[in-house]
């Protein structure tokens, strides 16, 4: 039995698994001139960019519906209240973000968009310039949730190097530390 707040094996699938698609997609425009050729050329690779996009988005959505219905767990400490106020701060932002950058990269386009090769999700037709404005928003949006990634990644280091408390082994398979 654990002595510590975990959250829910709901939770952790769903953190994790929005992790590695949240890094999968900041890398796939990072690295499209490699990886373009081995996906079948730069539409593909696009494709597979926006697809994974409105995967994050549901999962996002999936994720507050969860934390409403049960709640997060207290990992920090009552008398640590910056801590607690930065953490929550940034997680929600981070959470707004994963709901904006999808929108705004769908919005941005003004075609419609093939999800997985399965399913064309139609464009909304908008002027030049609110395509343009979208545009805007998704780089300075995707700027953010690097900036805020980065900030919360440390914290979970920090926390578990430095302070030595059980803040990442709460988001950590309970196997690991049987």
């Amino acid at each position: 039995m654990k002595n510590y707040p975990q959250y829910s094996t709901k939770q952790k699938w769903i953190h994790w698994l929005t992790a590695i698609l949240v890094f999968l997609v900041i890398l796939l425009p990072l690295l499209k001139e490699h990886l373009a050729y081995y996906l079948g050329g730069m539409g593909n690779l696009f494709t597979l960019h926006k697809s994974i996009g409105v995967i994050i988005f549901f999962l996002t959505l999936w994720r507050i519906i969860v934390i409403i219905k049960q709640g997060l767990p207290k990992v920090l400490p009552k008398e640590e209240k910056f801590q607690r106020i930065l953490s929550k701060s940034v997680q929600g932002i981070m959470y707004l973000l994963l709901l904006i950058l999808p929108l705004s990269g769908y919005l941005m386009s003004g075609r419609s968009m093939n999800f997985l090769g399965l399913i064309q999700i139609p464009s909304i037709n908008l002027p030049n310039h609110v395509h343009g404005f979208f545009h805007s928003v998704h780089i300075v949006t995707a700027y953010l949730l690097i900036a805020l990634l980065c900030l919360h990644i440390f914290g979970a280091i920090y926390h578990h190097f430095w302070v030595k408390d059980n803040v990442l082994k709460s988001m950590l398979p309970s196997r690991w530390f049987n």
